[in-house]
């Protein structure tokens, strides 16, 4: 038959932003290591796929992306797939042994299809992002197995294949992962940089302390060592305090474990400002430092804290509309207004009210938390 990863499929540039659902069910991988031995008899003619490469893919983007179009395109799927999916119960088989792959099919696909649509919405209304075409009628499946030679799929292969037949197996697909996908071409199979999980409506928990440590593997690709450094020691100081808080997306203005990521974004940054400025490590800043950063707007003429951060931050050489400057994109995430609730005392920390960077920063410096966060 063909390579799959023939000249027409292989990638000139890459990885690129992919959506896939984790196939790291036991039973699943059971499943698919029962048709391991056959493969193994084909050695290099085949790239089996192992059990943390196994997935489906929701919806491929084949084309470069700035940070700030990754940004967006992730939290616009997490925000669209938290309010309007749910879990997909799925049942995994039978194997069906393609012209260039091995793969295995999902049913229901009705389900598994809504959940594609909802992630292409998500993703097609970010600014100069362009998706493939939609197929007619959508194909979900995992794969099982890649052919690397066009040698592979004879009539003995195919009926030994299909003689092994391990019974269906029945899992849940309850989150989505944004990750930088890549070819593996020495191996034949696709890897990924894992970038974060989007839950499916409720159907899955994550906790704060999860999306810390996704947002600090994420610094530490980015080539930024200090970047790196500012984002550890926010996980060191906030993780013990607010790591275990469930993190949702933001539908209230009352606290939720969004505040917590929001207002980790703008320690980091505010680490990163002071450390950058004093010529010091993030570990080094004080918890007056960054007192005096929060109260710089009090004093007749002295700009709000926001105006201070955005101003320092160009003067240490940041252009604020870099949409591949990781500090420059964090801090636009964090560049917007809570419009202020009709209720509640708004001098009350755990309600999110006016500019998001500094009421962030702010509320990790609140009182009720001043014994509780060790800078």
């Amino acid at each position: 038959m063909e390579s799959f990863f023939s000249p027409k499929r292989t990638w000139a540039q890459g990885p690129y932003l992919h959506f896939v659902a984790k196939l790291d069910d036991p039973a699943y991988v059971e499943y698919t290591q029962a048709h391991h031995e056959l493969l193994a008899e084909y050695g290099d003619q085949v790239g089996t796929v192992p059990a943390e490469w196994l997935h489906w893919t929701v919806l491929g983007i084949h084309h470069s992306l700035t940070r700030d179009q990754v940004e967006r395109a992730v939290e616009r799927v997490r925000n669209k797939v938290a309010r309007d999916s749910a879990r997909a119960d799925v049942q995994m088989g039978p194997v069906w042994p393609g012209p260039s792959a091995v793969t295995v099919a999902m049913y229901p696909e009705t389900s598994l299809a809504r959940v594609s649509t909802q992630v292409r919405e998500a993703v097609s209304s970010v600014d100069g992002i362009t998706l493939r075409t939609a197929p007619d009628r959508p194909w979900p499946h995992s794969t099982l197995a890649y052919y690397r030679t066009g040698d592979v799929h004879d009539a003995d292969f195919n009926r030994r294949l299909r003689s092994i037949r391990p019974d269906r197996v029945d899992i849940s697909v309850s989150s989505v992962h944004a990750v930088y996908m890549h070819q593996d071409l020495d191996v034949g199979y696709y890897r990924w940089d894992h970038l974060a999980e989007l839950p499916l409506g409720r159907s899955a928990v994550l906790t704060v302390g999860a999306r810390l440590d996704e947002l600090v593997t994420q610094a530490e690709r980015e080539g930024n060592p200090l970047w790196a450094e500012a984002w550890r020691q926010t996980r060191t100081v906030l993780a013990p305090v607010f790591g275990d808080e469930k993190f949702t997306p933001p539908w209230s203005t009352l606290d939720v474990g969004s505040d917590y990521v929001e207002a980790a974004g703008a320690l980091v940054v505010s680490l990163y400002l002071l450390a950058r400025e004093r010529s010091v490590a993030p570990a080094d800043i004080t918890v007056q430092d960054l007192d005096e950063l929060a109260d710089s707007a009090t004093g007749a003429g002295r700009l709000r804290t926001q105006e201070q951060i955005r101003t320092r931050l160009v003067a240490l050489g940041h252009a604020l509309d870099d949409a591949d400057d990781p500090v420059a994109v964090r801090w636009r995430a964090l560049d917007y207004v809570h419009e202020e609730p009709a209720y509640g005392d708004l001098d009350d920390s755990s309600l999110r009210a006016g500019h998001a960077g500094e009421n962030g920063l702010r509320h990790v410096l609140a009182p009720f938390y001043r014994e509780r966060i060790r800078f």
